[in-house]
């Protein structure tokens, strides 16, 4: 049953009450002379001492109620504040993600039999520092590839392919003193991990408990420590006993394919989760990372009425709709996405003329949402 706050005037009136009673009490006991009416007086008074003493006892009693009421919205995670719902998450082997650096490769040119060495740093046009983390030695052909990351974490750090890196300190054989992103650029940077995200994940945990190894592991240990936006478990993926994770990065709203620099780190990760704590992954599991498909779904609408903001709120409907229901490998259901293009602020009535059908997908493909064209308003 609910238990409601009381608030300091229901508080007062109940020490007044308790104060006027006892008051009474006592005066029978002593045999004073004095009328209820002359005690009420007394304890009601707004100058009275008596008054100060039930006013300043409610404002405690206020405090220690507020104070169980805070603490009765922790013992839940759904209402608990970071630090009680970290604390949750922990018990469950659900960790909130750091923030996570940017990485990628970067392309070295110069004279053959250069070396490169890790920790070289460079620098981006906007500031922003890396550092090589891998050995390289230039070839006869006059160019290297190295790994490179991100001095420090963040969204900041991302950069497209193509972009130039100047070195902070010359190295004697390159031809030019700078390093080129390669075509995939430099990914992965993202902020620490938003509360909403990850109290979603523990609750999903909590409901789908784990069994070493079962298909919803694997999307909990990465989502600890990657900023990726889907995960999916293929079971048997290249043969009997093989494990395919397909991965895609970004947010759900914005999701993407992962570089082959992300999904290197991330089986390298899983194999570090092996082995630092001792069971949670299979030792006999093959895992092979699979980079998802994303699979634009066109999309064509006859609205009542048509107009551009009703039209916007429907672009925008479709858009949260994907970034809601989209799964790897899930079909999504026709009937859903009309009633989210119901739901849109403004729209009336509405034909839904493409796609025809349910989106079905192949195990890899993640749907995410394609062009919008309007056929008119409805006849």
């Amino acid at each position: 049953m609910p238990f409601p706050l009381p608030s300091i005037d229901d508080l007062v009136r109940q020490q007044e009450a308790f104060m006027e009673f006892s008051l009474r009490r006592f005066a029978e006991a002593k045999g004073l002379n004095v009328s209820p009416e002359a005690i009420a007086r007394a304890v009601r008074s707004p100058v009275g001492m008596v008054s100060a003493i039930v006013r300043g006892q409610a404002q405690s009693l206020y405090t220690c109620h507020q104070h169980l009421r805070w603490w009765g919205d922790q013992y839940m995670p759904d209402t608990a504040e970071i630090e009680q719902l970290i604390r949750h998450s922990g018990i469950w082997g659900i960790f909130r993600r750091p923030a996570t650096k940017a990485i990628g490769k970067v392309v070295f040119e110069g004279s053959p039999g250069t070396a490169i060495p890790v920790d070289l740093e460079l620098r981006s046009a906007s500031g922003v520092l890396y550092r090589t983390t891998t050995l390289g030695a230039i070839p006869a052909g006059g160019s290297a590839t190295v790994n490179i990351s991100a001095s420090d974490a963040g969204v900041a750090g991302n950069l497209a392919g193509g972009s130039i890196l100047t070195l902070v300190s010359p190295l004697v054989g390159l031809s030019q003193q700078r390093g080129i992103v390669d075509a995939e650029g430099l990914a992965g940077g993202a902020e620490e991990e938003d509360l909403n995200s990850l109290l979603d994940r523990l609750l999903k945990r909590i409901r789908e408990p784990a069994h070493g190894g079962a298909f919803f592991d694997y999307p909990n240990w990465i989502f600890n420590a990657f900023a990726a936006s889907h995960v999916r478990t293929l079971p048997n993926w290249v043969g009997k006993g093989t494990v395919g994770v397909c991965i895609a990065m970004g947010t759900k709203a914005e999701p993407r394919v992962p570089t082959s620099t992300e999904l290197d780190a991330m089986l390298d990760y899983l194999g570090r989760v092996n082995s630092q704590t001792q069971g949670v992954r299979p030792v006999t599991a093959e895992v092979v990372m699979v980079p998802a498909e994303l699979l634009p779904v066109p999309m064509q609408v006859r609205l009542t009425p048509d107009e551009i903001a009703i039209r916007n709120a429907v672009t925008s409907a479709q858009k949260a709709f994907f970034a809601r229901d989209a799964a790897i490998g899930e079909k999504l259901y026709l009937s859903r996405l009309s009633e989210a293009i119901s739901a849109a602020q403004g729209e009336y009535a509405h034909d839904l003329l493409d796609p025809v059908a349910n989106v079905v997908p192949t195990p890899r493909q993640l749907p995410v949402p394609g062009s919008v064209t309007w056929a008119g308003p409805l006849p």
